[in-house]
């Protein structure tokens, strides 16, 4: 198994955010985590980063601790991507991408062509490549997101965490993103990201956790967890779930407010 999480608990300080959180993924798996707000998605994600210590409880990858790995170590392996990024600097796409290869060599040391060579072919796995030279802050919501995307590719990690990563994009764009993701997954990434869309769970997801103040409700396929009475369980409301064909005859799951 790439990733396992164990009865993992952590916040901040003395503050326990995370209350008893287990779920796994492995090569090619998408896992969608979702929840009201303040359910503990983004803390989650800050404690599989190693960016906040656990109280109490295992997270592995690949049967290694992530607590006796090193920064560098774990930036090898886990790749973040923000919601939002807006650099200090106008660097262009390819210097932002570029960015990625930061654990690949020393403090101070230029990137050689190797480095370059990832970063376009990083571009090029998101169909990005014509944004290369492009200024980053130029460039368009969903243009920035594959940007974010690329760079983490570039960073040679297997686990790709992504926090609400369509939230601020229009449905096209959501559309254009949610190929990537899948094409990525289909290339052996391990995709952990986090949404507010019930229909990004059963339509993106080959997993899905649902959480609610900061512990586990749910956790399973897609078909196993997205039900009416998990859903009210996680949001207090109640939610059909429908199945619904396309023109094409495809089959697709779909969660409406009763």
């Amino acid at each position: 198994m790439l990733l396992e999480l164990q009865s993992v608990h952590g916040g901040y300080g003395k503050k326990e955010i995370i209350k008893g959180v287990d779920f796994h993924a492995d090569h090619g798996d998408i896992v969608c985590l979702a929840g009201p707000n303040g359910c503990g998605k983004t803390t989650l994600f800050r404690l599989i980063l190693g960016s906040l210590p656990l109280s109490d409880g295992h997270i592995f990858i690949d049967g290694t601790d992530i607590q006796t790995l090193s920064p560098k170590e774990r930036a090898n392996l886990i790749a973040y991507i923000p919601q939002y990024h807006t650099p200090i600097f106008s660097y262009t796409a390819l210097e932002v991408v570029i960015m990625g290869r930061a654990s690949h060599f020393s403090a101070f040391k230029m990137p050689k062509s190797i480095d370059r060579q990832a970063a376009f072919h990083a571009l090029e796995k998101v169909n990005a490549l014509h944004l290369a030279n492009r200024p980053y802050t130029s460039l368009s919501g969903g243009q920035r997101q594959l940007i974010l995307i690329a760079r983490a590719i570039c960073q040679s990690a297997k686990i790709l965490i992504m926090d609400e990563p369509a939230a601020s994009l229009d449905y096209a764009n959501q559309q254009r993103l949610t190929y990537v993701i899948r094409s990525l997954a289909q290339n052996g990434y391990c995709i952990i990201m986090s949404t507010h869309s019930p229909e990004h769970l059963a339509s993106l997801g080959s997993l899905v956790l649902l959480m609610k103040d900061g512990k586990s409700a749910s956790f399973g396929t897609s078909s196993q967890v997205i039900t009416p009475q998990n859903l009210k369980q996680v949001y207090g409301i109640d939610m059909d779930v429908l199945t619904v064909t396309n023109r094409h005859g495809a089959k697709r799951t779909i969660c409406l407010p009763v």
